[in-house]
């Protein structure tokens, strides 16, 4: 069975998802395994803040790039392909 396109409104999230260099990054580190949010800021380093971390994690949940398990007091961040498929498929039947 074939999902129906994501609407212009979730296209436009998973665009803005992935239009960042740090967002782009955590994917990528997200694709390896699993992380918690400890990982991610330990292995993206530099002035990389909770904050700023988080901001970019909401960013990529509301795109549906990034799902979030709560495992105990952890948070752990996997990566969701969907959405990101969808809007590849769009392109495709578009351009």
């Amino acid at each position: 069975m074939t999902r129906p396109l994501l609407s212009e409104a979730d296209r436009a999230d998973v665009f803005r998802g992935l239009a960042h260099p740090m967002r782009r990054k955590m994917l990528a580190l997200l694709k390896q395994k699993q992380r918690t949010v400890g990982e991610l800021l330990d292995l993206l380093g530099g002035p990389v803040t909770l904050p700023t971390l988080s901001r970019h994690l909401g960013v990529l949940r509301d795109a549906g790039l990034v799902t979030q398990i709560k495992d105990g007091q952890y948070r752990v961040y996997q990566l969701e392909r969907g959405a990101a498929q969808q809007a590849i498929k769009w392109l495709k039947q578009t351009l």
